[in-house]
């Protein structure tokens, strides 16, 4: 049996390079390694002359697991219900063939797909098949559709297994996770320690896939809610403020106020002209704007430090949102407060 080889270095094409948990020619192996991931399945060649070269990146989150998948030659997969768990596969390159209960669709870099754990599964990867995929424990979507409906759901979560990657309201999902793992690429994962930054785009990326995606319960999440009165609207300001380094979700902020999150969403809509998530923002760019003015010793700041510690994954996107708010760059600020 091949070992798997996690000292040999990938291309540089291939997403989480320097997260490598497997690479194979061996058949039993690839299904051991990667069932221990997921789930065990069947996987079978279509061809039995065509040589395998499987090869499996994984970055685990908090809650949610971010791989690269890829095997090298055309492959059936089956591994029936997958129970546990939701799976987002987006294709890079080349395509696949998925069928999940009902529903069948053909994958490529402009359609993703996205498995129901309650529905049967049965796959057909094509040789040139390469695939981020994004693990999102069931228990974890499924306590977040509850907090959006305020009240336990009826019946089973089930998308729809096509997920548009290139248009539609689901095309600036699913670049959020390829940004993600091009930052892991090219920024490292030192940003993992930071636990609430960590935190907070697991629960913008599992939000943002109920909002976006359709699913069972989209009509009833559409249909608008009553709005959160002014002083619960100011609570969830109070519990932000006060927590502002930490991993506040949503749910935090519906908790602190007393009320649903539908509620406090339109209760900041109405009292804010803002969403609960954008008013945190411009809090946590206030805070670091304060700090890059005022802090003493301005040698110890590291605008990168600052940007992670307060949530802000993506530092172009930092950067962006800083300039629009305070009409300057970060290292501006900082330079301005050096020079005085």
């Amino acid at each position: 049996m091949a070992a798997a080889t996690v000292s040999s270095r990938p291309t540089l094409a291939e997403p989480l390079a320097g997260h490598v948990r497997l690479r194979s020619h061996d058949l039993a192996e690839v299904r051991h390694k990667v069932g221990e991931v997921f789930c065990p399945h069947a996987l079978q060649p279509v061809h039995p002359r065509q040589r395998l070269d499987a090869r499996h990146h994984m970055v685990q989150l908090g809650q949610t697991g971010l791989n690269y998948l890829a095997y090298g030659a055309d492959v059936r997969i089956e591994p029936g219900e997958l129970e546990r768990f939701y799976l987002v596969q987006m294709p890079l390159s080349g395509g696949a063939e998925i069928t999940c209960g009902t529903q069948y669709v053909v994958s490529s870099p402009e359609v993703a797909s996205l498995l129901n754990p309650q529905d049967s599964t049965r796959m057909l990867w094509g040789a040139s098949n390469r695939q981020l995929l994004l693990w999102i424990p069931r228990e974890a979507l499924e306590q977040r559709l509850t907090e959006h409906l305020g009240s336990q759901p009826t019946e089973a979560l089930r998308f729809d297994v096509a997920l548009p990657q290139s248009q539609g309201l689901t095309q600036a999902w699913c670049r959020m996770v390829r940004d993600l793992a091009h930052n892991i690429d090219h920024s490292g994962a030192a940003w993992l320690q930071f636990q609430a930054t960590v935190s907070g785009f697991e629960d913008a990326l599992m939000r943002g896939l109920l909002q976006l995606h359709r699913h069972n319960y989209s009509e009833q999440l559409q249909q608008p809610a009553a709005a959160a009165a002014p002083r619960h609207v100011q609570r969830a300001i109070d519990y932000l403020e006060a927590h502002l380094e930490h991993d506040v979700s949503a749910a935090d902020l519906a908790r602190a106020a007393c009320c649903s999150v539908r509620a406090l969403e339109e209760g900041f809509r109405r009292h804010c002209q803002s969403t609960p998530m954008q008013y945190a923002r411009s809090l946590k760019l206030d805070r670091i704007h304060q700090l890059l003015k005022h802090q003493h010793d301005v040698r110890g700041l590291s605008i990168t430090l600052l940007a992670h510690r307060y949530g802000f994954i993506h530092l172009g996107r930092f950067a962006a949102y800083y300039k629009e708010r305070f009409g300057e760059s970060p290292s501006q600020t900082l330079k301005r407060r050096q020079t005085h």
